[in-house]
């Protein structure tokens, strides 16, 4: 049984409790519509934690599993990444927003690594821990096996494709592009024009201007194809750290 004041998010797969224990536990949608998907999308997901190492500093601490009970997941009481960047007092520095970048080009070659595509790169699918260092989060829509992603990416951290085209490391690392561009500017790419218009634009390769933004570089790298792994984007990332050291 859920307990809803202790709901703390809900998503396309289900709710996120806090529990008394202290951690959180993801549980499929109690209606009957959505229930058989959510319990899909969450067996995937427990999968998926089985192959990832079960310590990382890039990845949340699976607990316990059950179809009953749900994906039980250590709990990051900061929040996501995006909800901090907005809601933020104090100013980030430039060697802050730099250690996200290099933590979610981290997190993404990780995962590469186990032969399993994200699919919805993004910077709500980073969770803070008590260090403000990222932890990737959500496989709950991931491809791995050759089990193909109910996941899609949001327009502005899409590769233009089919809705029906399998989800790659290339479409992941052009997220991961959108991805830095939000972190370093606060704002995703194109925010203030429609989707319709961002689509056709991305379609003519057509995309922000990245010049004076911090790993300007590395962004449009990965929107325009020109980096092949997540590990390349790290390299790159770590000479812009070196640089404002």
């Amino acid at each position: 049984m859920i307990d809803r004041k202790n709901v703390v998010s809900g998503g396309s797969t289900g709710l996120i409790e806090r529990m008394p224990c202290g951690n959180v536990r993801k549980c499929a949608y109690p209606d009957i519509q959505t229930r058989k998907q959510s319990l899909r999308d969450l067996e995937r997901e427990f999968r998926i934690y089985q192959r990832l190492p079960r310590q990382h500093d890039r990845l949340l601490q699976m607990i316990k599993y059950s179809p009953e009970e749900g994906l039980f997941l250590q709990y990051m009481p900061r929040g996501n990444l995006r909800e901090y960047i907005q809601t933020a007092v104090a100013g980030i520095t430039i060697s802050q927003r730099l250690q996200w970048t290099h933590d979610a080009a981290e997190a993404l070659h990780l995962v590469h690594s186990y032969g399993i595509i994200h699919c919805d790169v993004k910077p709500e699918n980073f969770l803070l821990d008590s260090a403000y260092r990222l932890k990737i989060i959500d496989f709950s829509g991931s491809s791995f096996d050759g089990i193909l992603g109910s996941a899609f990416e949001g327009t502005r951290f899409c590769l233009p494709r089919s809705w029906d085209d399998e989800s790659t490391v290339r479409t992941d690392l052009f997220a991961l592009g959108s991805t830095i561009y939000e972190i370093m500017t606060g704002r995703q790419p194109y925010h203030d024009l429609p989707d319709d218009e961002v689509e056709a634009r991305y379609s003519q390769q057509i995309f922000p201007e990245v010049q004076a933004v911090h790993c300007g570089q590395v962004i449009m790298a990965c929107w325009r194809g020109e980096i092949n792994t997540a590990k390349k984007a790290m390299g790159l990332i770590q000479v812009e750290i070196e640089k404002v050291q």
